[in-house]
């Protein structure tokens, strides 16, 4: 576990040497913290750096990530996580042929189940 100045340093450098923005890493590791991604925030905030050099930010990165880690650890796809979800071995879609959506708990819903008593507010 990193500590939180060792993390910003690392969300800094990965905005520096990738197609990213220290925003976009903050805001996707939020997002996949909350969304209880299994990956240690290192393993994370690196595959955004390797999908914003593809081209993939925000909830494309986010979305990519959630699929992946809810089946495989980051060390099994470092480096292959612009691939599709067919060559990693992921189904997009289940056995009546709809899309998977990604386990994303996204910030409203979050602060909605905290008022019903289901959660607590960062």
């Amino acid at each position: 576990m990193l500590l939180d100045g060792d993390l910003r340093l690392l969300a800094y450098n990965t905005a520096i040497k990738h197609n990213i923005t220290i925003g976009m890493v903050y805001q996707s590791l939020y997002q996949l913290r909350v969304s209880g991604c299994p990956w240690q925030d290192a393993d994370i905030v690196e595959a955004l750096g390797c999908l914003g050099d593809y081209g993939l930010h925000n909830l494309s990165a986010v979305e990519r990530i959630a699929r992946i880690s809810e089946v495989y650890p980051y060390s099994r796809v470092k480096g292959l996580l612009h691939r599709s979800y067919e060559s990693l071995g992921i189904n997009e879609r289940d056995e009546n042929g709809e899309l998977i959506a990604q386990k994303l708990l996204w910030k409203e819903n979050f602060y909605n189940r905290n008022e019903r008593g289901e959660g607590h507010a960062p």
